[in-house]
């Protein structure tokens, strides 16, 4: 007699099939029932058809499958394999010769005597199997959490704060302060999990994208995206809900854009994070960015610049009066590094004002304004408004548009030192960029004192690192970068760096100093290569330059410094 067999931390259970159907799904009304959260209610149904056995789907919204291909109707062969959402079953029929092989199915060598420990049930309960593989997402995320060599706090140390700054979920409660029911205690649970996994691998951004039958779930780490674990549809719509009511959104709409914040508060410190939410073909993506400082360099020696960069770095951090224009493209950490300025200035005794958007570090003593624009609340017009209130530095975010460039130069000019960034490949470019905008040559030329160029690259792991001998082509491509140096260090990966190779990221720098002779170049008839002349007559050391400094040194890998800086 045929029969259904699946394999539980028990050992192995069977149903064995009669003259009737037996239907599959998650309410306990079916023969089988699956607690599984990929399952339907009434899932499938396996019926006797024409003297054998097969499966139908019933309009599950995850689909059936044999053999790892989903069908809607098909004759069961010995040996079989029937998944319904993370729960497989085998169909046996010792008294079947010569299976059916249907094209493209993989033979899985399937036994035909009767195993030991099989339990005849009138009904079958398959609850212990998928709570089993349910926890499945939980071991991959365990695995991230326990590969950081510091583990300083975990998920039960971690207070989740709304966007109004009141604790919905306490740090060490088992319950919950909006009440204990259960899909939301699994929601904070598994989210918490993912929290912790960001902690522990440094990761900077946390995405949740939804597909067909389950949710992927991403973590960005040293710039590079990395999957960590697919969870259910279900699990991922509770830790929506938990996300939505920590930031106040409203969680009828789903088709359209929805942003907002919340906050943890982790061993006496307070991390933000930025949520955005985005409609897609299966549901909405969420993506959150973590805010996290402790990560960051705060002061200007931290940030690994060669000795003469930082003292012109510095220089014009204390003056009164100039404009340092940091470019590059997003992310690359020219906010990181204007605020390491920031905080070389003593803003007891000077007035300093920042606008961004949105404010990203918080600085004490200093004046931050965000950017309203469904206010009019743009660059160029608070501005002009913090211009009358008598401001010493002035740290502009971002330039976008030929207004907020004109503004800023003219205050620069005006006796107030300006910060300042702009997208643009390097300093050079950074020029040009202005220039394109529209703002005149002269005010480009008299108001720029510095530009800082930057690119973040990944830092190879210690615990993993190889050497190798450096190549005639790279040792002709870095040139005295080289000089003496017999090895340079490659990628490997292990636990530690999640098998990346990577451990953690630093910036490479391009500084340009304006002086009197590149005015007058800007002013008149200015070109990339009559800059690049003259800027390589003094003090000049291009980001390629600066990375393959690091990569003598054994920090950076050559590939990781050629793809970051865009040397060819």
């Amino acid at each position: 007699m045929p029969y259904l067999e699946v394999q539980t931390p028990q050992g192995k259970k069977r149903l064995e099939l009669t003259e009737k159907a037996v239907t599959i799904g998650r309410l306990a009304d079916n023969k089988i029932m699956i607690p599984d959260e990929r399952a339907s209610r009434h899932h499938c149904v396996v019926e006797p058809w024409q003297d054998v056995w097969r499966v139908r789907d019933l309009g599950s919204a995850n689909g059936t499958k044999i053999n790892n291909l989903r069908v809607t109707a098909e004759i069961l062969d010995n040996g079989d394999v029937l998944r319904i959402g993370t729960t497989e079953l085998r169909y046996i029929d010792p008294e079947q010769v010569a299976p059916r092989k249907r094209p493209n199915t993989p033979d899985f060598g399937v036994a035909v005597e009767e195993p030991p420990g099989i339990l005849d049930q009138a009904t079958l309960d398959l609850s212990d199997v998928v709570a089993d593989a349910q926890t499945d997402y939980e071991k991959r995320l365990r695995e991230i959490i326990d590969s950081a060599p510091e583990k300083p706090f975990d998920e039960s140390d971690i207070s989740l704060v709304d966007t109004r700054g009141v604790t919905i979920h306490q740090a060490t409660s088992a319950g919950l302060d909006s009440g204990s029911d259960e899909d939301v205690g699994e929601g904070i649970r598994v989210f918490l999990l993912m929290l912790l996994a960001c902690f522990r691998s440094r990761a900077t951004d946390l995405h949740l994208e939804p597909r067909v039958d389950s949710a992927a779930i991403r973590i960005r780490v040293d710039g590079y995206m990395l999957t960590a674990v697919e969870v259910s549809m279900s699990i991922y719509k509770r830790i929506l809900g938990v996300v939505k009511v920590l930031c106040e959104i409203d969680t009828s709409q789903r088709n359209v854009v929805q942003d907002g914040h919340f906050s943890v508060a982790v061993k006496g410190r307070r991390i933000d994070y930025r949520v955005s939410l985005t409609p897609s073909m299966h549901g909405q993506k969420l993506v959150v960015r973590v805010l996290d400082s402790s990560n960051a360099p705060s002061r200007l020696h931290e940030l690994g610049l060669v000795p003469w960069m930082y003292e012109k770095l510095r220089t014009i951090a204390i003056k009164d009066a100039g404009l340092l224009l940091a470019c590059g493209p997003t992310g690359c950490g020219k906010t990181t590094t204007l605020y390491s300025c920031l905080r070389e200035i003593d803003v007891e005794q000077r007035n300093a004002i920042t606008i961004e958007d949105p404010v990203e570090y918080y600085l004490e003593g200093c004046t931050q304004i965000p950017i309203d624009h469904k206010k009019d609340n743009t660059f160029a017009n608070i501005l002009r408004s913090v211009l009358r209130q008598d401001p010493d530095v002035i740290f502009v975010g971002e330039i976008r548009d030929i207004e907020t460039a004109t503004v800023a130069m003219q205050a620069a000019m005006t006796g107030h030192l300006v910060y300042t960034t702009v997208h643009s490949k390097d300093t050079i470019g950074a020029i040009f960029r202005l220039l394109d905008l529209g703002v005149e040559s002269y005010l480009v030329a008299n108001a720029l004192n510095v530009i800082l160029a930057q690119r973040l690259v990944r830092v190879l792991c210690e615990g993993c690192k190889k050497p190798v001998s450096p190549t005639p082509a790279q040792n002709m491509k870095m040139g005295h970068s080289l000089d003496g140096v017999r090895q340079v260090f490659v990628p490997a990966g292990c636990k530690r760096c999640l098998r990346t190779g990577f451990h953690g990221r630093r910036a490479i720098f391009e500084l340009l100093e304006v002086d009197d002779a590149m005015r007058d170049v800007i002013m008149k008839a200015p070109s990339i290569q009559t800059i690049r002349d003259l800027a390589g007559q003094g003090l000049f050391m291009s980001l390629p330059q600066f990375g393959y400094g690091l990569v003598a040194q054994g920090i950076c890998s050559m590939d990781e410094v050629d793809r970051v800086s865009g040397s060819e």
